[in-house]
């Protein structure tokens, strides 16, 4: 593999969530290239379970899609954040729900797609322990009606779902983000 030396970086917009850059590389060769990237504050996702074994999913419209999709609870770390707390904020934020021993099941760089973005993305489990308000921020359209599901038929339903390109629930499909926090779920558990 050639090695290629960051030449610069240039700032194409930037907003409270997130910028895109243009950085350019120069090959051992001379040759150079330009790559726009997003650069993404981290984020965090969170599976919340309640007594029965079931976990919290929301329905939230996307507007990078136009399109509405289930979830689990989801967002970005606020300035000195754990994963952890994090993970606890949003869930209460996005559900109004009160969580205890929350644990962080993964934390890794570029999982969804390092082609694109240097999103820095975790997961966390967590056990609902009371109910308070939803508290959405200004970029956030969620339904606020939770949707407990049974553990099994949410991996059944997503399974399903990958399977044959097909819907979630209510012809709504489960975004990315919450599959890849399932799945790492289902393989760290065992």
């Amino acid at each position: 593999m050639k090695s290629f030396a960051k030449r610069n970086e240039v700032e194409r917009f930037h907003t409270s969530r997130m910028y895109a850059v243009d950085v350019t590389y120069h090959k051992e060769d001379g040759t150079e290239f330009t790559h726009t990237i997003i650069k993404s504050r981290p984020s965090v996702c969170v599976i919340i379970f309640n007594n029965k074994n079931q976990i919290a999913l929301i329905k939230q419209f996307r507007s990078t899609t136009g399109k509405c999709y289930v979830e689990l609870p989801s967002g970005l770390f606020e300035e000195g954040e754990s994963l952890e707390q994090a993970a606890a904020r949003e869930a209460r934020e996005e559900t109004g729900l009160i969580v205890k021993d929350v644990k962080r099941l993964m934390h890794c760089p570029n999982i969804l797609d390092p082609s694109k973005s240097n999103e820095d993305f975790g997961s966390a489990v967590a056990y609902v322990t009371a109910q308070s308000e939803q508290s959405l921020d200004e970029f956030e359209q969620i339904d606020s009606q939770i949707i407990w599901m049974d553990y099994d038929e949410v991996i059944s339903r997503m399974k399903s779902q990958m399977l044959t390109n097909g819907t979630f629930l209510d012809e709504l499909q489960m975004s990315g983000h919450s599959t890849d926090t399932l799945l790492s779920y289902e393989f760290l558990r065992k």
